[in-house]
């Protein structure tokens, strides 16, 4: 079974996927696209046809991996941490396969996962996250994600409370797509992390901001899902993190 302590030699996944590198808003986001083969869809998945629906699960590991492993995020203006990636490989590959042996026994009850279900079948890795709050918002994501981050954003850093000094994960869900935010408090930085394909040539992706900059990559995102999948979601729902 592929484990994720396997992942520090990029030797051991079934490849190392090709990346470019994009920068946005006068080099205030950096983005790197993977190829198309590096997405929870194509990534060592036996039957790519179908696809996959693991992308709540590989939310949850990679957010447990980040912590598990206190990656440090590199700022906009620096190279990406090759840990990222590796962790992103594991999580995919590990969050497919989980997904595919939770149909083969027929224990799913929709084929998207809920945080809670993918929590709890993340096994062992998942078992210390805890939910600090959940919210669905019944408002367009264009004009609200940003502001409810924040908000909370500022709940969470408030003095004296057990949050002050932690990292925050965000897991956003919205239009039957989940991704990853993690703010890390010690780089003051907002990373970004989506395993979907986007295009033919455009797979997953990391974009990474610093935290004053979290309404222009909230807003690229936006601008991402229309651009890619024509998605002006009016509903979305926010899950905050601690471990």
């Amino acid at each position: 079974m592929w484990r994720c302590n396997m992942v520090s030699d990029s030797t051991e996944l079934p490849f190392f996927p090709k990346y470019e590198t994009e920068y946005l808003y006068e080099e205030k986001i950096r983005v790197t696209w993977f190829e198309s083969h590096f997405s929870q869809s194509h990534y060592n998945v036996h039957n790519t046809s179908k696809g996959s629906n693991a992308c709540t699960l590989i939310a949850v590991l990679m957010a447990a991996k980040c912590h598990q492993y206190k990656v440090m995020i590199n700022g906009p203006q620096k190279c990406l941490n090759i840990r990222l990636i590796q962790l992103l490989a594991a999580s995919m590959l590990e969050g497919n396969r989980i997904h595919e042996e939770l149909k083969v026994k027929n224990m799913l009850k929709h084929i998207n996962l809920n945080v809670p279900e993918a929590i709890s079948f993340g096994g062992k890795q998942t078992s210390d996250m805890i939910e600090w709050k959940s919210e669905v918002y019944m408002e367009p994501l264009a004009k609200s994600l940003f502001e409810n981050i924040r908000k909370n954003w500022r709940e969470w850093v408030k003095p004296d409370s057990i949050t002050e000094q932690l990292d925050m994960y965000v897991v956003l869900v919205a239009d039957s797509r989940t991704v990853l935010f993690l703010i890390q408090i010690k780089t003051d930085t907002v990373t970004l992390i989506d395993s979907h394909q986007h295009t033919s040539e455009k797979g997953a992706f990391i974009a990474i901001t610093r935290r004053p900059k979290l309404k222009l990559l909230c807003q690229w995102y936006n601008d991402a899902l229309s651009k890619f999948y024509d998605s002006e979601p009016l509903l979305y729902e926010l899950s905050f993190f601690i471990f």
